[in-house]
């Protein structure tokens, strides 16, 4: 009995030492959201020509992001001309698209002041085109007006804080784009972002 009631008595004490021990344990800071601004994206996507062979595209791609610790909302902006033919027949095509993306952090790494995290993407928004058709000097312009344009895939992303307040990021992501003109449909590329972010 003596020997029962002294090892419930010790169990009790090392338990209370280690509850008492975990609680003066520093706890880690919590994560603070983010303004990230991407000033210019390097952009490449693919798509098929009038004799259906495959072109890269290469548009101006301006974006910022608002960051939590698990998801972000990304607004994207993007645009590409295209001129074909010769001066007395010539196509000239303006694209120009705006999305937002939502993207949920499946896994992430800290390790001092560097952060990594994978994420997987979805977007929406709209797109138009202007195509000018010039035959014998002749010229003829036909606008397709905001259109709609889904898009999915998934990246990586590594920023390093340099201030309590400020840090840089880069980011590398791979994307399909849908929409009913889009050929092929889904239009396949990637995308490179570098920028700074705030943290508040």
């Amino acid at each position: 009995m003596k020997w029962s009631l002294f090892i419930a008595t010790l169990c009790f004490s090392l338990f209370s030492h280690a509850q008492e021990s975990r609680a003066k344990m520093p706890r880690p800071a919590p994560e603070k959201d983010q303004l990230q601004i991407f000033p210019l994206d390097l952009e490449m996507r693919y798509e098929k020509n009038a004799e259906g062979e495959f072109v890269d595209r290469k548009p101006l791609n301006l974006s910022f992001a608002y960051r939590a610790p698990d998801w972000s909302v990304l607004f994207e902006y993007s645009k590409f001309d295209e001129e074909s033919g010769n001066p007395t027949s010539k196509i000239e095509r303006k694209h120009e698209e705006m999305m937002v993306w939502g993207r949920w952090h499946l896994w992430k790494l800290k390790e001092g002041r560097t952060r990594l995290s994978v994420y997987a993407a979805a977007g929406v928004g709209g797109y138009q085109e202007e195509v000018t058709t010039t035959l014998s000097g002749n010229s003829q312009t036909d606008k397709t007006g905001y259109q709609m344009l889904g898009g999915f895939g998934g990246g990586a992303d590594i920023s390093y804080q340099m201030t309590k307040s400020f840090g840089v990021i880069a980011a590398v992501e791979g994307r399909g784009l849908m929409a009913q003109d889009f050929d092929p449909n889904p239009t396949w590329g990637a995308v490179l972002r570098t920028g700074v972010l705030f943290y508040f």
